[in-house]
């Protein structure tokens, strides 16, 4: 495969799994092949099924770039009996910083780890762009020597765009103030540790199934300590239990999509794609605070009468 690249014509086909992945994808591609993108709207990577169209545009594919078994669950049968394809898991990637599943504690992954121990999340960590950009670049050259030129200028635009996009969003989030909030599930730990926000809690654990009752019952009482909050949910998953451990509070509801699906593909997409979920937040945080202000007026001038 890699020598019919270098002297080919014909760029390779790329995929990635799914979307955050084939936005930084597409920044290194860009002028060279449209990377394709195997889960389809609306799909979770925790429990989607291959469908035949699936698995035809897997096995046309000549590169994958993938998260890993932790994340999506249902590629490492087919990848296994793929012929030809180069899959490249970005949890696997040197230089690749990863969560413990269960806390704060950060870890550098040294390829001997359980993926399971980690919170595969690992798109949402601007750090961790750079590292699966340049990984990328690399696999992408070592198949097509002929736009090494291309890839390695398209790695350095993304790069730039990563300083400019950490500089906007640590200045937004120092305007808005730290103030806690509440999102659907546990997947926004590398987004919270890149910009210093303060997630309070969390739904669900698992997106795909329904939280214990001592989760529930705990988060209830957070919530109403909280005061005014903003809440998250996520345009993949609409549980009614958000419903009825908010009703009566005083909570602010945002929408925060981990998987960009209403971000198009393109060369500045990821970057894109990370400030919308930084406006998304800091938006809501502003809007409680103006909420908790108000209040507080109201509170003042009954006490003035």
């Amino acid at each position: 495969m890699t020598s019919s690249f270098c002297t080919s014509a014909e760029s390779p086909k790329v995929l990635a799994s799914i979307k955050p992945l084939q936005l930084i994808a597409q920044a290194v591609t860009e002028g060279v092949t449209h990377t394709e993108v195997l889960l389809p709207p609306g799909s979770s990577p925790h429990s989607h099924s291959l469908k035949p169209s699936d698995a035809r545009k897997l096995r046309s594919a000549d590169v994958i770039f993938w998260v890993g078994p932790a994340m999506e669950t249902f590629l490492p049968k087919m990848l296994a009996s793929a012929k030809g394809i180069k899959a490249v898991s970005a949890m696997d990637m040197h230089g690749i910083r990863l969560r413990n599943s269960e806390g704060r504690e950060r870890h550098v992954h040294d390829n001997t780890e359980h993926h399971g121990d980690y919170d595969p999340h690992i798109w949402l960590s601007t750090n961790n762009a750079r590292v699966i950009a340049r990984e990328m670049a690399r696999v992408l050259i070592s198949v097509d020597k002929v736009n090494q030129s291309h890839y390695l200028r398209n790695l350095d635009l993304f790069l730039n765009s990563m300083d400019q996009t950490d500089l906007r969003n640590g200045q937004k989030v120092e305007q808005a103030g730290k103030q806690p909030f509440f999102v659907f599930h546990n997947a926004y730990g590398y987004l919270q540790e890149q910009y210093g926000l303060e997630v309070a809690g969390y739904f669900t654990l698992n997106p795909e199934q329904q939280p214990g009752a001592r989760h529930l019952v705990s988060l209830k009482g957070q919530l109403d300590k909280a005061g005014t909050t903003c809440i998250f949910r996520e345009p993949q998953f609409l549980p009614a239990y958000i419903e009825r451990l908010t009703e009566g509070l005083s909570v602010k509801v945002g929408v925060l999509d981990p998987l960009a699906e209403n971000i198009q593909s393109g060369p500045q997409s990821y970057a894109r794609f990370i400030n919308q979920l930084v406006d998304n937040i800091t938006s809501c945080i502003q809007g409680a605070a103006k909420m908790i202000s108000s209040a507080d007026q109201t509170d003042a001038h009954q006490v003035a009468k």
